[in-house]
């Protein structure tokens, strides 16, 4: 997803100064997102959406310090980031690429039932993914003179059944969410 419809979503929760924005950037949820947390792309970003329509601010007074600029999501902004969340949701090749986190955690602005879908098309994708990776071809492969074939080989493997655990656990997780998200409702508290 793209770095403005991932501004543009966070604003849409809820009216952003630029330094909230990088806060949460630079929080353990936004670094898990991969995404710039440079102020001044931030600031850059903003005023390029700003131009665009997609977000408009007001001024906040501050006594004793610079005033701040608060964002917040106009009509033609709405409409852009429902249009991108509205987009059918392809799976990358890595279930480590950071488009499903960021797509799921956007998905409160979205029909459950929409958000079920996302879960469940991520679902489907890694269940697969773990089906061929674990029918990997094994062939020899003709390294470089001082290479050890043997412990190459040991060294892929290893690497081959770290990826296949962490796969394994984000499967375990999405049917987690799933079942929480198309259960019965709890009860009320």
């Amino acid at each position: 997803m793209k770095f403005e419809h991932v501004l543009l979503g966070f604003v849409a929760m809820r009216p952003c100064t630029g330094y909230d924005l990088k806060r949460w950037l630079g929080s353990e949820m936004g670094r898990m997102g991969r995404l710039p947390s440079q102020q001044s792309q931030i600031y850059r970003t903003l005023a390029r959406m700003t131009a665009d329509g997609w977000v408009a601010y007001d001024v906040e007074r501050n006594e004793g310090r610079p005033d701040s600029k608060v964002y917040r999501v106009t009509e033609a902004g709405d409409r852009v980031l429902r249009a991108r969340l509205a987009e059918p949701y392809e799976p990358p090749v890595d279930f480590g690429d950071p488009e499903f986190l960021i797509r799921y955690t956007l998905s409160v602005l979205v029909a459950e039932e929409d958000q079920i879908a996302l879960v469940r098309t991520e679902l489907e994708a890694r269940r697969a993914q773990i089906e061929r990776f674990r029918a990997r071809d094994r062939r020899e492969e003709p390294w470089l003179p001082g290479v050890d074939p043997a412990r190459m080989a040991r060294i892929l493997d290893h690497v081959h059944e770290g990826r296949d655990r962490m796969l394994v656990a984000h499967v375990r997780w999405l049917e987690e969410v799933l079942a929480e998200l198309a259960g019965p409702a709890a009860p009320p508290g």
